[in-house]
């Protein structure tokens, strides 16, 4: 399993999208990309669909600027009633429920003990950085520095225009390179 810490707008997604494709074309297994955040979407898709007329999944920037409050708001609340790690606990319940192996990449770690989780399970932590990118609140701007300094990779890449995206999977393809060092074969086994 790889986690992506990162802040918001910091290629995450995209280095998971390249990551997947590294893998697969590498040991020939496909990735499946879960995330935290999915199960705070979907408790929140209704209100702010209607409300705000914007679909909690979007990937455009000025969308996610105007709900992104919102869904920290619930996460952090949820977070009070059910215990820190309510979102990794239920990503990995319905993570474990399918009867097929895959193999886990999530892109959304935002907190430490977010990274230790996933450790713990086994897996290792890409924390990436974008030249120029600042965060876009106050608990990323706490959290980020420290999710920074428990990863087992930091990683910093440039801003690149949508007709150099072949830049991102070179890094993609290094950093799999270095996650695969010691593991070897290991990493075809470590479905779950």
């Amino acid at each position: 399993m790889i986690g992506i810490s990162g802040l918001a707008r910091s290629g995450k997604d995209t280095l998971a999208k390249y990551l997947s494709e590294v893998m697969l074309e590498d040991i020939g297994v496909r990735p499946m990309v879960y995330s935290f955040a999915d199960k705070i979407k979907w408790h929140l898709r209704d209100v702010i669909r209607d409300q705000y007329e914007i679909n909690p999944y979007t990937e455009d920037t000025e969308e996610k600027k105007i709900i992104r409050d919102i869904l920290v708001c619930h996460g952090e609340t949820m977070k009070k009633i059910h215990g820190k790690t309510i979102w990794a606990d239920l990503m990995f319940k319905n993570l474990n429920k399918g009867k097929t192996k895959h193999f886990p990449i999530i892109p959304d770690v935002r907190f430490d003990f977010e990274v230790k989780y996933i450790q713990e399970k086994g897996g290792q932590v890409i924390h990436i950085s974008k030249i120029g990118n600042i965060p876009p609140n106050k608990i990323e701007e706490e959290n980020d520095p420290l999710c920074k300094e428990c990863a087992d990779i930091q990683h910093t890449w440039g801003v690149y225009a949508p007709d150099q995206m072949d830049n991102c999977k070179d890094h993609a393809s290094i950093l799999w390179q270095i996650l695969k060092q010691g593991n070897g074969e290991e990493w075809k086994k470590t479905y779950c």
